[in-house]
């Protein structure tokens, strides 16, 4: 039974922490289920981009750090005091939390890392709109947002230096410890740069041939041993090469606990993919658990006078909630707390080591029994088997972490910490990067509010103000208010060069195609021109039913698509780059009555690469753009009193035809010089 198993693989707190004080050697202190696969390997040889902060420090109240982390004034390591530890619970949200919690303690809040002294929230959210571990790990690893899929690169494909590497630099020793297989997405993102996460034989060479961390240990023999029936590669492998460069090869618990004080440098491949599941590790495994795993790494990196960096892995709580499977998510989120125990143990037993524990996303949406009592499988209820846009806690110790603590940051917040941590430095503020995460409060401008209830009626969609932004890579738009399922489609009428009048004045039968619930709804939809001058919809974004869109995986039932092709062009649009997400608590079930949260919405990121394919990633000079926003319903042949800009006063529900009440203009090259501006206040235009 699972209360059984359970109790068998957990370890006491007190023989945790006297296991820690064991591998530490000296306790005075003196010193992301997902899909998977593989692709060709590439060259190994890469011309790196600093994904680093930006500007200007902290400001008071931001959490600096007091004092000077490097003993003498001087920036950088100064011997063993850089000791940074970065924990992921790969999707590991509140849900699972909890659950484990009432499973294990007969209560919320009573695991181990709850009861860390610093204690945040994590936005999550990608380039793509709800993240991938790609991308999240991306984001923690080099401070820089990215699409989906990708590892350790932008969403351009320009390679960025990770936290691992600039510690390197810096003379210190960096490792990498996950129940996954190696070259996954998650350690792939600290030591790899590819272009997709399915390239796994790419990752291990880049793992092994050019980052190369002191310490590699997890999963995914098959992706490192020379070709035959247990690899998946065509060529004599990494294990020569890694054996070469001074690593000692373990493949067992017991190879791992018999390493010896000169092995400075280990690769551990303990099985040939993931590593078993808790619950499924026979009593002779010969698999270490996530503890030892942790243990011995620390015991290995510790013996650099300048400090480490290491990040640690509890991979497989994402991949049962993808599953919908609670026992192993139990199992394994346990697990993942138990190793945190023994971290923290070890870390109390040294000087200035910083600890941070957090996740990459929410998986399942798993939603706690409230009938759940301690030691008995509970009813839990999973919304669904992708990963969610929810937040997520950041808990953590040690300098630096005091930037989290009560405050709501994002993924780029973990990497801003763990490089201050390695340059000696106070952290510095992340720079504003746009990620469609349904927050809006981050975007510059509150352009236009409205408050009519839906002529709908109660259960559908409410509009209640337009948000916009700009930078150098796209244009940010965003919908406060509540989003139903299965309910009705709110599109966003676009207009890329606002002046021109090149557009169309209505939307009605300027789609030509047909694929999917959004295409049939723009061809009916019987909107028409607002009367103002210079006014042309190039393009509508819009979403059916609360569903959002990744850049990665367009579909008909949102998205972004162009009026008309252009002149010349075969009759057939494709979906148009866009990424788009909705914030927590606005999107609710069809019988559900859900109320607006201020700042949260519907949120898309268009790059500018979709609007203007002719301009090579930027903007034409002098480019301003206008939109509005208007509810239909799912064929368009409908509308609703929900504009952005508002109806007049009083107005009544419009029927079966409106004309645009007014567009919300953004001079996004305010000084026509072929450089977004993004700053210039947002105008109303009515006719």
């Amino acid at each position: 039974m699972l209360t059984v198993r359970l109790r068998m693989v957990r370890t006491p707190l007190a023989a945790l922490m006297s296991l820690a004080l064991v591998a530490c050697g000296n306790p005075a202190g003196d010193g992301d289920g997902e899909s998977s696969g593989s692709a060709g390997s590439e060259d190994p040889t890469l011309k790196l981009t600093s994904g680093g902060p930006s500007d200007g420090h902290l400001s008071s109240g931001g959490g600096t750090n007091d004092g000077d982390t490097t003993g003498d004034g001087e920036t950088g390591p100064q011997g063993p005091s850089t000791r940074v530890i970065l924990m992921i619970g790969d999707g590991m949200g509140r849900g699972q939390l909890h659950t484990a919690s009432v499973f294990d303690h007969g209560r919320p809040g009573a695991l181990f890392m709850e009861s860390l002294p610093v204690r945040g929230e994590i936005v999550t959210g990608s380039r793509s709109g709800r993240t991938d571990s790609a991308a999240a790990a991306t984001t923690m690893a080099t401070g820089r947002k990215t699409t989906n899929g990708r590892i350790g690169m932008d969403e351009d494909g320009v390679a960025l230096t990770s936290i691992l590497e600039d510690a390197q630099l810096r003379g210190l020793a960096t490792g990498i410890v996950t129940t996954a297989y190696l070259s996954h997405s998650t350690p792939g993102a600290f030591t790899a740069h590819r272009e997709s996460r399915h390239d796994a034989i790419g990752i291990a060479d880049d793992q092994a041939l050019v980052v190369q961390p002191d310490v590699l240990l997890g999963g995914g023999a098959a992706y490192y041993l020379p070709a035959g029936p247990d690899s998946h590669r065509q060529d004599g492998g990494l294990i020569a090469p890694l054996k070469d460069a001074g690593y000692q090869v373990v493949t067992t618990a017991a190879e791992l606990a018999a390493l010896d004080a000169g092995d400075d440098r280990v690769v551990g491949l303990f099985a040939s993919m993931h590593m078993d599941y808790v619950l499924d590790r026979p009593d002779n495994t010969t698999q270490p658990t996530l503890t030892e795993m942790a243990l011995a790494a620390l015991d290995v990196l510790e013996r650099d006078d300048d400090g480490f960096v290491l990040v640690i892995e509890g991979a497989r709580i994402d991949m049962a909630g993808h599953a919908n499977d609670i026992e192993r998510s139990l199992g394994e989120t346990l697990a993942f707390d138990d190793a945190i125990a023994a971290v923290a143990a070890w870390a109390d037993a040294h000087d200035d080591v910083t600890l941070l524990v957090t996740a990459d996303h929410e998986c399942g949406g798993l939603v706690p029994d409230p009938a759940a009592v301690k030691g008995q499988v509970p009813q839990v209820t999973w919304r669904w088997g992708e990963h969610t846009n929810a937040r997520v806690d950041v808990f953590a110790s040690g300098p630096g972490s005091e930037v989290f603590d009560g405050e709501v940051r994002d993924h780029a917040w973990v990497h801003a910490v763990l490089a201050g941590r390695v340059a000696g430095e106070d952290p510095v503020a992340p720079p504003r990067q746009f990620a469609p995460d349904g927050h809006l409060a981050e975007l510059q401008h509150q352009a236009v509010a409205q408050t009519y209830e839906s002529s709908y009626g109660v259960g559908h969609n409410q509009l209640d103000a337009l948000w916009l932004d700009a930078d150098a890579t796209g244009l940010a738009i965003g919908i406060e208010g509540v989003m139903k399922w299965g309910r009705n489609t709110v599109v966003v009428v676009i207009d890329a060069d606002f002046g021109a009048a090149t557009g169309f004045e209505g939307l009605s039968g300027n789609l030509s195609d047909h694929d999917g619930v959004i295409d049939g709804t723009l061809t009916n939809l019987a909107l028409t021109s607002p009367g103002i001058p210079g006014w042309g919809a190039d393009f509508a974004l819009a979403s059916f039913g609360g569903i959002e869109v990744r850049r990665e995986d367009l579909i008909g039932d949102a998205g972004l698509r162009g009026l008309h092709p252009p002149l010349g062009q075969p009759d057939n649009l494709a979906w148009l780059e866009v990424g788009a997400d909705f914030g927590e608590g606005v999107r609710v079930g069809q019988g559900s009555v859900g109320e607006s949260v201020p700042g949260e919405g519907f949120e898309a990121f268009v790059p500018w690469r979709a609007l203007f394919p002719a301009a090579d990633g930027g903007v034409p000079p002098g480019t301003r753009i206008a939109v509005a926003v208007v509810l239909a319903n799912d064929d368009g042949t409908n509308l609703s009193n929900q504009t952005l800009p508002p109806l007049p006063e009083g107005a009544l529900a419009p029927g079966a035809a409106l004309a645009l009440p007014g567009v919300v203009e953004l001079a996004v090259d305010e000084d026509e010089d072929g450089v977004v501006d993004g700053d210039a206040v947002p105008v109303v235009h009515t006719p």
